[in-house]
């Protein structure tokens, strides 16, 4: 996932820092993070949505080749033959998906404990 860079925070895998050094640099890293956690809400739906259709597509290739072994005759060796020359591989591995959704999870949530923490600092400060 690329990002675009920040002024006041980084994000190195999934640990959020932010390095602020007034109320309103503290200000515009907290409007830097919501950004952010948009950035990454939209990235995480469309692993979602990614997820979704691998698991569809598994889904579909299991029953396909439940259906394969259960036909005999002309028409079984026929589709027995046609498997041959298609691909098998999925369209996408559901597991690495899931994995990468986990990570993108684990970032907002850091993003929002970064939010948290700065506003409750600005509120004793102010």
């Amino acid at each position: 996932m690329q990002l675009t860079p920040m002024r006041f925070s980084t994000i190195e895998g999934t640990e959020v820092t932010v390095r602020v050094n007034s109320p309103a640099e503290a200000k515009t890293a907290i409007k830097e993070l919501r950004h952010r956690k948009k950035e990454v809400g939209l990235h995480r739906r469309a692993l979602l949505r990614r997820l979704k259709l691998a698991t569809k597509a598994q889904a579909r290739a299991s029953r396909e080749a439940a259906q394969r072994a259960r036909r005999g005759g002309l028409l079984g060796s026929i589709a027995k033959a046609r498997s041959l020359f298609r691909s098998n591989k999925p369209l996408q591995d559901a597991e690495a998906l899931e994995q990468e959704l986990h990570l993108v999870d684990e970032t907002l949530h850091n993003i929002d404990i970064c939010i948290v923490q700065i506003e409750g600092k600005l509120l004793l400060h102010s």
